[in-house]
């Protein structure tokens, strides 16, 4: 399943829009020179390609979240999940990669999640992942990977 950051596209299209007729037409009482505009688009640039889109892909036993193009990346092997379940995130937990009390948020858009349980290493964590369609995501780890108690 892949979600596009659509929000990401639209803030950073309208800061990305304005620094260049900044730059163009020298606004300011102390416009931006050359270098330090192209090292500003090129920094933009760089956090929408690592955050423009979140892939969550299951296969082959291993569930790998996925953002942007792909530097961005956290995996975890399905015979540890101990639970599945369907959550709603406070807006207050933001978007993006997030530490929450409740354990890793990995989401890009919307304020619903699948939140799993697993342990690793003998230790017990949590994940969630922001879904648009978190019951379908919900339901195919429940049908296709053996969930222990």
């Amino acid at each position: 399943k892949t979600q596009k950051g659509w929000l990401l596209y639209s803030i950073f299209s309208v800061v990305l829009v304005f620094m260049f007729f900044a730059y163009l037409n020298q606004w300011g009482s102390n416009p931006t020179s050359l270098w330090p505009f192209i090292v500003l688009i090129a920094l933009f640039l760089i956090i929408i390609s690592l955050f423009y889109r979140l892939r969550i892909n299951i296969n082959s036993g291993v569930i790998r979240v996925i953002y942007g193009i792909g530097i961005i990346k956290f995996t975890f092997r399905p015979e540890v999940v101990k639970a599945v379940e369907v959550i709603n995130t406070p807006w207050w937990y933001g978007l993006g990669i997030r530490f929450t009390p409740k354990g890793m948020l990995y989401n890009i858009q919307g304020s619903k999640a699948v939140r799993i349980h697993y342990t690793e290493n003998g230790k017990a964590k949590t994940v969630m992942l922001g879904s648009p369609e978190p019951e379908s995501l919900r339901d195919f780890i429940l049908d296709h990977f053996e969930i222990k108690s």
